[in-house]
């Protein structure tokens, strides 16, 4: 039994770590959609946000498994003494729950975020957009001009 609460303990550990990641993800998140928000939007910066992010995420599935590990180690042994494990069971819901929410914050946030990304990259496009189609209309016209100059040669040749 003693072993078993030592794991229960861990388990405990491990979501509060995890809920401190998800909360670094979310103030990311947030980040993210204040620099997709700005006038001008800084590359760089969204950059090293979205590696941070994705360092976090790394550790928070390396969390989830180690506590699908644990819990697959002691699950009998915590159903058969649910008692001697109330409160800290109970701690261990409130974690999950909390875990629970703020992942749910985090998927409203990168929604948000995904439609001023949107946003940011049609402005930051739109010019490169215009460029291209410009530059097309210019081959068009200059096509056009030298092949309505060969044209209109060949039929003044024909006519006379």
């Amino acid at each position: 039994m003693n072993q078993t609460g030592t794991y229960v303990t861990i388990m405990k550990e491990s979501l509060v770590r995890k809920k401190n990641y998800l909360q670094e993800i979310l103030d990311l998140t947030n980040k993210q959609g204040e620099l997709a928000s700005a006038q001008e939007f800084d590359e760089e910066a969204f950059g090293a946000i979205v590696e941070k992010k994705d360092i976090l995420i790394s550790n928070v599935n390396e969390i989830d498994k180690g506590f699908t590990a644990v819990y697959e180690r002691v699950r009998s042994e915590i159903i058969q003494d649910k008692e001697l494990y109330k409160v800290q069971l109970k701690d261990i819901q409130e974690s999950i729950k909390q875990c629970v929410d703020l992942g749910m914050s985090i998927e409203s946030a990168e929604l948000r975020n995904k439609s001023a990304l949107e946003t940011a990259f049609a402005k930051s496009f739109r010019g490169v957009k215009q460029l291209k189609q410009s530059k097309q209309v210019v081959n068009k016209y200059y096509k056009s001009m030298s092949n309505g100059m060969v044209n209109d040669s060949i039929l003044y040749d024909r006519k006379k």
